[in-house]
């Protein structure tokens, strides 16, 4: 757990909070017992990856004896192997689906990744769980960074600042510029990219997002505009969700101020709706905005859990399995009740109603070949524009991001 960079990528707070770096280097870096336990899972992942063991083979052993975060070791149990198993099995299944596509796979544990190299930092660099890269003749033209995460606590695999230094760190001897591997980068040397995480205590285990070079290389000089304004005597603060791990957050003894004069979490959201929405200023409003994706998949797991108990008969105060809203259905077959609406009188076309396929339907049905989807579409099919939506878009102009990257 020793040794981090100043910026490293794991500290998802400096992104957000350049003036955390500042505040957080008076207080010891210790780490806590369900991190020293997480680093044994990741040791067993690198030793299964680097022998081409299954971790059933080190199952009621030690492992990592000596190790400065543990001189005892970890015990292999079920529990453990299982875990490594499941990011194991997805390794596996990406190796397998890349060879398909006849590339060549090379993976690697615990490799080093250093983007701040590319930009001048020799402090903002740290170590990916596991790389896959897929090449053709001789050449990279695809990278995935899986990060492995042993805990129960849900990590979002969209906007992840770690993954994106990671991948970027990865990526950037095949698209930076000279031996020095800095500016300008040349996002067309790489057809695409992956970021990957793994977490074997949550639901949906493992989730990533499929990128661009060119949008990890904006993404990345976002970060890299970060880590300069981290460099100043008086950077900023900034509260928000970041807050909640910070050694100098005053929930956890520190001293740090902005959290209180300015944060918006979950648990204030309430205050939030009891307030005329009109005098929330726009920077708390998209706050509360972003929370959306991670808190409704806090929603959906909780009412998951929920039902999954009272399905077992935990009683769970205020909820209950209840009937839902009642609805009509035949009570006969469907031959009898057709008959008998035609002896109503009913025509079968009042009785059967039909209505036009769908153009998404029919794209998606095999009623056509692909050479007759192509022409129908371009003869009876209009693409209609929606209608205004709320959507999140960069602060800065992507254009002049674009204008700023060398292509080949």
């Amino acid at each position: 757990m020793s040794g981090h960079a100043r910026l490293a990528p794991s500290n998802a707070r400096w992104p957000k909070c350049p003036g955390s770096i500042r505040e957080e280097e008076q207080y010891p870096d210790i780490a806590g017992a369900a991190a020293i336990d997480g680093t044994g899972s990741h040791l067993l992942l690198e030793m299964c990856i680097t022998e081409a063991v299954r971790p059933e083979f080190y199952l009621g052993r030690v492992i990592g004896l000596q190790h400065e975060d543990s001189p005892n070791g970890w015990l292999v149990d079920e529990a453990r192997a299982e875990r490594v198993s499941v990011c194991l099995d997805y390794i596996d299944r990406r190796v397998a689906e890349l060879a398909k596509e006849g590339y060549e796979i090379k993976v690697e544990a615990e490799s080093k990744s250093d983007p701040g190299g590319a930009f001048g930092r020799d402090d903002w660099k740290g170590t990916v769980d596991i790389t896959i890269s897929a090449s053709k003749d001789g050449t990279v033209e695809f990278i995935e960074v899986i990060d492995y995460k042993d805990g129960r606590m849900y990590v979002s695999e969209k906007d992840n600042s770690q993954l994106t230094a990671y991948l970027f760190g990865k990526m950037r001897p095949f698209i930076a510029s000279g031996p020095e591997l800095v500016q300008p980068f040349y996002a067309s040397r790489l057809k695409s990219c992956r970021s990957t995480i793994v977490q074997p205590k949550t639901n949906n285990a493992i989730r990533y997002v499929d990128a661009t070079a060119l949008d990890v290389i904006m993404a990345t000089r976002k970060l890299a505009d970060a880590a300069h304004a981290t460099d100043k005597a008086d950077a900023p603060l900034f509260a928000g969700k970041h807050c909640q791990w910070c050694k100098a957050s005053p929930k956890r003894g520190g001293h740090c101020t902005a959290s209180m004069k300015k944060e918006i979490l979950p648990m204030d959201i309430q205050t939030i709706i009891a307030s005329d929405i009109r005098t929330i200023d726009a920077d708390q409003l998209t706050e509360v905005m972003d929370m959306k994706t991670d808190m409704t998949e806090v929603f959906k797991r909780t009412e998951a859990e929920l039902t999954r108990r009272l399905n077992e008969g935990i009683e769970v105060p205020g909820y209950a399995m209840l009937p839902g809203r009642s609805s009509r259905v035949w009570s006969q077959v469907e031959e009898l009740t057709v008959k008998a609406l035609r002896n109503r009188r009913l025509k079968l076309g009042d009785i059967f109603i039909q209505k036009l396929i769908t153009p998404a339907a029919l794209m998606k049905s095999d009623l056509l070949t692909d050479e007759q989807k192509k022409s129908f579409e371009l003869e009876y099919i209009t693409s209609m524009e929606g209608k205004l939506t709320l959507k999140k878009v960069e602060k800065q102009s992507i254009d002049s991001m674009v204008d700023s990257i060398s292509f080949l």
